[in-house]
C-alpha cells in the first residue's frame, strides 16, 4: 500500500458520484490512490485503478460516517477531501506538511463562534472538508474523541446552535496534544464565501456548475486578489 493517499466519505449515491468527479479532477495532477468509503457502490466504476471503493455500513448520520472514514485510512499520510471539491493542481505539498505536523486544515471562512466554553477566543473553528493527517495513535484518539463529542452534542446540545461537526472538531482538537498547521485558502478555497488568494487555488471547495471555468477565472492573474461569493447556481 502506498504511503500517501486521498480519501472521501460518501453516504448516498449522489455523493458517491460527486466523489468520483472530485477524484477524477485530482488524478489529472496527483498520481496517488483515491479511496472512496461509501455505503453503496457506484453505478459504473471509473476506468482507472487509482479510484477504489470500500463499502461500509452507514451509521445513519453522514457526519459520523465521515469521522469514521478518517480512522479507516490505510495510508501513513492521508488527505481527506469532501465530495464537493475540485482539484486544480498538484497538492503534494499538503503531504509534505505531515513530515512536521500531525494534521493540517484551514480555518472555516464562515466561522461564527458557538457558545462552547473553555478555549481561547483566538482558537477558531476549522473547516473539516480538507484535512491532511498522519497515522498515529494520538491522531486516532483525536478522531475517536471528535466522534464522541459530536454524538453527545446531538443528544444533549450544550448551546443553542445546531451542533455541526466543526464545533466538536474544535473542542476535540483543543483538548488534544496534536501539532497542527493552518493551511491557506489556496488549498481549501470556499467558493460560497468572499475569498482572498495570493497563489493559485489548487482545491476549490463548494458546488459549482462549471469548476473548470471558475478555476480559470480565479487563477487568471497572479498576486493578491479578492472575490465575492460564487453561487452554486450561477450561470457563467
Amino acid at each position: 500500500m502506498p504511503s500517501r493517499g486521498i480519501i472521501y466519505s460518501a453516504t448516498g449515491r449522489s455523493y458517491v458520484d460527486e466523489a468520483i468527479a472530485s477524484a477524477t479532477s485530482s488524478l489529472r495532477f496527483n498520481d496517488y490512490p483515491h479511496l472512496i468509503f461509501c455505503d453503496e457502490p457506484p453505478e459504473a466504476a471509473p476506468a482507472t485503478a487509482n479510484i477504489e471503493f470500500r463499502i461500509v455500513a452507514s451509521s445513519g448520520d453522514p457526519r459520523i460516517d465521515k469521522i469514521r472514514s478518517f480512522r479507516r485510512t490505510p495510508f501513513e499520510h492521508t488527505l481527506y477531501l469532501d465530495t464537493d471539491t475540485y482539484v486544480a493542481g498538484d497538492i503534494g505539498e499538503l503531504f509534505d506538511l505531515l513530515q512536521r505536523f500531525d494534521m493540517a486544515a484551514a480555518h472555516a471562512p464562515g466561522y461564527t463562534k458557538c457558545e462552547d466554553e473553555g478555549q481561547s477566543e483566538a482558537f477558531y473553528d476549522y473547516n473539516s472538508g480538507v484535512i491532511a493527517y498522519r497515522r498515529a495513535q494520538e491522531v486516532d484518539d483525536f478522531f475517536a474523541a471528535w466522534e464522541k463529542i459530536y454524538s453527545a452534542w446531538l443528544t444533549d446540545p450544550p448551546f443553542p446552535q445546531v451542533p455541526m461537526d466543526q464545533p466538536s472538531f474544535r473542542r476535540a482538537f483543543w483538548e488534544s496534544r496534536l501539532s497542527g498547521y493552518v493551511i491557506g485558502p489556496e488549498y481549501n478555497y470556499r467558493s460560497i464565501f468572499p475569498g482572498r488568494l495570493v497563489g493559485r487555488a489548487k482545491i476549490i471547495h463548494g458546488r459549482n456548475k462549471n469548476y473548470e471555468k471558475l478555476a480559470a477565472y480565479i487563477n487568471a492573474l497572479p498576486g493578491v486578489r479578492t472575490f465575492p461569493p460564487f453561487s452554486p447556481d450561477a450561470d457563467w
